[in-house]
């Protein structure tokens, strides 16, 4: 939901909330003489709901629900309807008694028990509407950011295969040029097996969101051999993997981004500050750690998803139960990743 869509369906939820109590006034036949009490008392309690209204909506729930904090919610709610209650006192019974004399509540039902018990219903009312139009919000919001996640992922796929042709054709020619290397360098057939593999791995077994723990590591190391080659191995990196990965799963294509990311900004040719990779499990968290020398001005999101977007795809598939850190300091950058795994 953009801002513009927010803001018309703030307007048309008011319009129909107003609308809505004078339809039921008139159904329940409450006609009042006008005067300047009625006038005060409308404004300043249509005043009243709107500012509890938005008190909950902007303060209240997104504090709470998104990070699932239901006893702080509870606790909102709770401060909401007291907070409800003060205010109209003040209003009806400081501010407009004091420029018409006239007082909302007889001296009995002013007393600040009867008071609350009261208001509560008209608090209650209020914070509900204003939950279930946050909860729509809120539902609205986490679709759209999934759905530009999606497009996003397959966007980054893309890029990486746009000079493909045809997925066969590269394959049966990578596989010709791996024989006829045979003949002539190792290294080199070598190399080309791994790119093989690499964009095989890419166009058919990574066409889930959830793959095999190991796929995903071997794609790595291919992808750091690779570099490697192309520094002519002057690429100073010290990495360490899991020894026994086949059994878990993990959201496909969400390591590689801090090693691109590490590739494009980082100090590689250093051999006093080598690139740090360790990936490991624990308890059944993976947990991973990249720390290396940065270029000075280079910004780790410039170009690409971003750790934005990163952090997004965490939160909705991990919720509460990830830690991403990302530290920079002096031209080095950490980051520590650890997540929950699946078999």
């Amino acid at each position: 939901m953009n801002e513009k869509q927010e803001i018309r369906y703030n307007l048309l939820f008011w319009g129909l909330f107003v609308g809505m109590d004078l339809y039921f006034e008139f159904l329940l036949g409450k006609y009042e003489t006008f005067s300047l009490w009625l006038l005060l008392h409308k404004i300043g309690f249509f005043f009243l709901q709107a500012l509890i209204f938005y008190w909950v909506y902007l303060g209240v729930a997104p504090y709470t629900i998104p990070q699932k904090r239901w006893l702080k919610l509870i606790g909102g709610i709770v401060i909401s309807i007291f907070l409800f209650a003060g205010i109209r006192y003040v209003i009806e019974e400081v501010i407009i008694y004091q420029i018409t004399g006239a007082h909302n509540y007889s001296d009995y039902s002013r007393r600040w028990l009867f008071y609350i018990y009261d208001n509560s219903y008209y608090a209650f009312r209020i914070i509900l509407l204003s939950l279930v139009f946050y909860g729509v919000k809120y539902l609205l919001t986490v679709n759209q950011e999934l759905h530009q996640l999606q497009l996003d992922k397959k966007q980054a796929e893309l890029r990486v295969l746009k000079s493909q042709l045809s997925p066969h054709f590269l394959f049966n020619t990578l596989n010709s040029f791996y024989a006829d290397a045979l003949e002539v360098d190792l290294n080199l057939s070598n190399d080309i097996l791994k790119l093989s593999e690499m964009l095989r791995y890419i166009t058919y077994e990574n066409d889930t969101e959830i793959v095999p723990l190991k796929g995903e590591l071997t794609f790595l190391q291919h992808y750091i051999a690779l570099f490697e080659r192309r520094f002519d191995n002057k690429l100073y990196i010290e990495s360490r993997f899991p020894e026994n990965p086949e059994e878990y799963q993990i959201p496909s294509l969400l390591l590689i981004h801090f090693i691109e990311n590490t590739f494009k900004h980082g100090i590689l040719d250093d051999p006093l500050q080598p690139v740090w990779l360790d990936i490991s499990i624990d308890n059944m968290y993976l947990k991973m750690e990249v720390n290396n020398a940065v270029k000075a001005g280079d910004n780790y999101d410039e170009k690409g998803i971003g750790y934005k977007n990163i952090r997004q795809r965490l939160d909705l598939i991990f919720g509460k139960t990830y830690a991403l850190n990302i530290d920079e300091e002096k031209n080095y950058f950490k980051v520590f990743l650890q997540f929950p795994l699946t078999r």
